[in-house]
């Protein structure tokens, strides 16, 4: 790249910060509650716990301390190094062999070594602390994540002024001075992006820019919030959070292939403004929802598709466990979505932070086991899952269900006409042998070295056959016969072939100084009722001789031979009754197969006059004789503790926690739980997240963990007056998006001021907005954008390229060409395949679909950078956006500038861009005016712009 170009690079671009620590933090949390704390627990405390009879070798493993200090041979581990930790050497049996009941799974030390190179961050006390015993309910509903929604009623509601104010009053307690309102072209880029995911055109830029005003801003709202690309930047927001996937990922990487209709579901529901409350209990259990119409009923069933999702460890054969552990991974998902709560901590004890006792989680584990996910297998020892008919119209049903009959009963005579065709066949088959024809059996067979008889397979000719029992030293076996009357004969090779047998056996046949060798596959049964293969056909003289010799020179399997028969095509010597027979057996089959040829072309018609299927999608359903579930003892399946009635949380519904008489699962009783008595957590879930969005960082910054190891909301006030407008526009999205766009802190600037970050570094008061940089989905639409390739329309499944296993076809052409058809749209209709994300999602720090994500961790890494300056696509888009611009404007024309400013950056381009550019262009093509050396020089620029930081971050 020239020197001038790397200039501009580095005058364009500029670092940011880095993943924050605590948020990083927080996961490593969760990951020793669900990874680490339970196997310790289950494998250790026995022995090494303050509560242990006899500590033994003097070492405690029930804290950090215990770990970092070790016992009577040293320190058990060394944070960030497992190579060094005799915890791993222990566990890998590489020193003491420790449990000693049984080495672990390679899984488990994997997380062990995992959570040592991550830090070995470890929340628990000290052990000589003592443990609290149970949980103090009433201290507990203090914490204010369960606190009923509260504000000031002296406060007017009504009015988005009030979100204004109550960030002013905290902003004048700190003795700072909000940013003002970022430039008009920065507000509209942000609010495009914001709202739809992709960038503003020039145009809708200059429009903005020429009328910057309060009345043409809130009208801008309002026709992106009623577009359909809202919709999909939306619902690509809760595709983060509930684990959205194509594929299964794991041990078995299964195709989800009726996935896309949860996703559809989803953009339709926020382009809709389906009210939340109603969107959350129809993932829960839309199944059992009543509905006024079909659509709505199709819609409420395709919504379960959340608890279908996630991975799942399909080929476990242990499928108790797999069921539990699916239950686990519901409840983990529903407590983090919807609540806040690390409900999954408290599968094998109380949760050691939160409020949830083992009783809770179990109470909620009935209704979850109560929900049928898997179906059977589709595979030895490989589950399978629930694929559920969508309902349709009456009519619609009944025409699929006469196409179906009708193509079961062609079906089924085509069987019956070629069931006939092969009996008949057979049975002529077995009277032209018997008319004249001629069978050498193997004790009549000229043998060379040491064959094997046997009688062990079925369908042999005489008293046996003879095999070479692999034993490769050569053998032949040759057959003499002496032709009794001229005439065509059918040269057959009998043999009962099955696995195990050769597949190229040499057969040499000798006429009348002629020779020719035919291989046989002894590997599948013989085609003449599973006896003889037709090896040739002979035209032969009277008393002329014909010679079969068969060997297993060359072969590696078994080598089998039984008989060899002559049998004349047209037998002379048969009597008249046989010659009359035959002719009639040969009219019967020539009939049925003119018959099965006019079936076979009924059935091809009405495949193809095929009506549309009817529309399965992946979603669940209640089992049969629903009942409560046991405790399980630490978590394990196989040590069940006492029943516990089905029922929600403690700690928000206190003695009428259970679920008194459920209907079926009690799932329906669980939505209507979430989205009533559990309201104030569930709506500060959400409403957080909103906010989160549209301003960088949530209110409560841990957006998944409302708990005791989240971070405490900065505006718990805000955060409830939010919720109460939220709750009483019917619990609208598209209120809430408007009512904090529309205000003055959304407007800020990004500016930095070192008075306030003195006073506030973390921006947790909001004196300024926040940058954030474009998700791997808007660089990606932006970059389709600006080739003009971007198709808007919604479509359906992207996998149905593939089988039932997810697996890398990119070198094939058929593959890369359903990959350029699904690359065409919006990258959310793209596939999520687990363990296989494309390049740019990865590094553009896509939603791992492991798991909820209610915030992608940001990370700012030079791997992005050289992407966006070195990548095909750049580099393709940067020269197709050139070209479009060049046939508009001229080749060279620098008024080209304005709409490469307006288009990438959302701006005009300053005097010291166009002194840049001019400079650049100046140096670069030397006076050659060659229009490849121009376009070439102008792709460098474009590209470099994309390389920018401008281009990359929204200020």
């Amino acid at each position: 790249m020239p020197a001038q170009l790397l200039r501009i690079v580095c005058g364009l671009a500029f670092l940011l910060g880095s993943v924050s620590h605590g948020y990083a933090e927080q996961s490593e949390v969760e990951f020793f509650e669900k990874k680490i704390r339970p196997v310790l627990v289950k494998h250790c405390y026995e022995c090494h716990s303050a509560e242990a009879d006899a500590v033994k070798g003097g070492l405690l493993l029930d804290s950090r301390e215990g770990l970092l200090t070790g016992g009577d041979s040293g320190p058990s581990l060394v944070p960030g190094k497992p190579a060094e930790s005799m915890l791993i050497e222990s566990l890998k049996y590489e020193s003491y062999e420790m449990p000693p009941s049984g080495k672990l799974s390679e899984e488990v030390i994997r997380d062990f070594e995992h959570w040592i190179q991550t830090g070995a961050i470890d929340p628990r006390q000290p052990t000589e602390r003592k443990p609290q015993a149970g949980i103090d309910w009433e201290a507990s509903r203090q914490f204010w994540a369960y606190q009923p929604l509260q504000h000031d009623e002296h406060q007017d509601l009504s009015t988005r002024h009030v979100i204004d104010h109550l960030l002013e009053e905290r902003l004048s307690e700190a003795g700072l001075t909000a940013n003002p309102s970022a430039d008009p072209e920065r507000l509209i880029r942000r609010l495009y992006y914001d709202l739809t995911g992709l960038p503003p055109s020039p145009d809708q830029v200059m429009e903005f820019l020429n009328d910057p005003t309060p009345q043409r801003w809130a009208e801008t709202v309002d026709r992106l919030l009623a577009t359909q690309e809202y919709g999909e930047h939306w619902g690509r927001h809760w595709l983060d959070v509930v684990r959205y996937a194509d594929s299964n990922g794991n041990d078995f990487n299964a195709t989800f292939h009726n996935a896309w209709r949860y996703r559809n579901y989803v953009i339709e529901a926020f382009k809709d403004d389906k009210p939340i409350d109603e969107f959350f209990r129809e993932q829960l259990a839309g199944d059992l929802m009543p509905a006024e119409s079909l659509e709505e009923q199709r819609n409420q069933l395709i919504a379960t598709g959340f608890l279908m999702i996630g991975p799942k460890m399909l080929s476990e054969r242990d499928k108790e466990k797999l069921e539990f552990d699916v239950v686990d991974e519901q409840i983990d998902s529903m407590g983090k979505v919807f609540l806040g709560l690390a409900l999954g901590c408290a599968r094998c004890h109380d949760h050691k932070f939160d409020p949830v006792p083992t009783s809770d989680y179990y109470a909620l584990a009935g209704i979850f086991r109560g929900t049928q996910v898997l179906d059977g297998e589709s595979q030895k020892y490989v589950s399978d899952w629930v694929r559920r008919e969508l309902p349709v119209p009456t009519e619609q049903r009944k025409a699929w269900e006469a196409h179906q009959k009708q193509l079961s009963e062609v079906t089924s005579a085509n069987k019956k006409l070629e069931k006939s065709i092969k009996k008949l066949e057979q049975e002529l088959s077995a009277l032209e042998e018997s008319a004249n024809s001629i069978t050498i059996d193997t004790d009549q067979a000229e043998l060379t070295g040491n064959w094997t008889e046997s009688t062990y397979s079925p369908n042999f000719v005489g008293k046996g056959y003879i095999h070479d029992n692999q034993e490769k030293s050569l053998k032949t076996a040759t057959f003499r016969a002496t032709i009794p009357e001229a005439g065509t004969y059918r040269v057959l090779f009998g043999y009962p072939g099955s696995a195990g047998r050769d597949a190229r056996v040499p057969v040499t046949i000798r006429q009348d100084g002629h020779e020719s060798v035919v291989h046989v596959d002894q590997t599948k049964p013989a085609p003449i009722r599973e006896i003889f293969f037709e090896l040739t056909q002979l035209d032969c003289e009277k008393g002329q001789q014909v010679e079969v010799m068969i060997s297993n020179a060359g072969t590696s399997g078994y080598v089998i031979v039984d008989a060899v028969r002559l049998v004349p095509v047209q037998s002379e010597a048969a009597t008249p009754e046989v010659k009359a027979e035959l002719t009639s057996l040969r009219e019967k089959i020539d009939t049925f197969k003119k018959q099965l040829q006019d079936s076979e072309a009924e059935l091809k018609t009405l495949k193809s006059d095929a009506p549309a299927p009817l529309p399965k999608a992946i979603a669940v359903k209640d089992v049969e004789g629903c009942d409560d579930c046991e405790i399980l003892i630490r978590g394990d399946h196989l040590n069940k503790g006492e029943k516990v009635p089905r029922g929600v949380l403690k700690i928000i519904s206190g003695e009428q926690s259970v679920i008194e008489n459920p209907q079926g699962s009690g799932r329906l009783e669980l939505a209507e739980w979430m989205t009533s008595e559990a309201v104030p957590l569930v709506a500060r879930v959400y409403v957080n997240r909103v906010w989160m969005y549209l301003q960088g960082e949530g209110i409560v910054r841990s957006v998944d963990n409302f708990g005791a190891l989240g971070i405490p909301p900065t505006h718990p006030e805000l955060l409830d007056v939010l919720c109460l407008r939220f709750i009483e526009s019917g619990w609208s999205t598209k209120q809430l998006i408007r009512d904090i766009v529309l205000t003055e802190s959304y407007r800020r600037s990004t500016a930095d001021d070192s008075a306030s970050y003195a006073v506030d570094p973390e921006n947790l008061l909001l004196w300024r907005s926040n940058r954030r940089p474009l998700t791997s989905e808007e660089i990606q639409d932006s970059l389709a954008i600006y080739r003009d390739s971007l198709n808007l329309e919604m479509i359906e499944s992207t996998v149905s390229q593939f089988g039932t296993l997810v697996v890398n076809n990119s070198s094939s052409s058929k593959d890369a060409e359903r990959s350029s058809y699904y690359a065409a749209y919006r990258s959310i209709y793209w596939p999520v395949l687990r363990s296989q994300l494309e390049d740019l999602r990865v590094l553009f720090d896509f939603a791992n679909p492991e798991m909820v994500v209610g915030k992608r961790p940001p990370t700012n890494v030079p791997a992005q950078a050289l992407f966006l300056m070195n990548h095909d696509l750049t580099r393709q888009t940067a020269g197709e956006l050139v070209d479009r611009l060049f046939d508009e404007h001229g080749v060279g024309s620098f008024t080209i500038l304005n709409d490469l400013y307006l288009s990438i950056y959302g701006r005009l381009p300053t005097p010291a861009d166009d002194e840049l550019a001019r400079g650049y262009m100046t140096e670069r093509l030397a006076g050659s005016a060659e229009p490849d050396d121009v376009r070439a020089a102008w792709t460098d620029y474009v590209q470099a712009m994309f390389a920018s930081t401008e281009f990359r971050y929204l200020d």
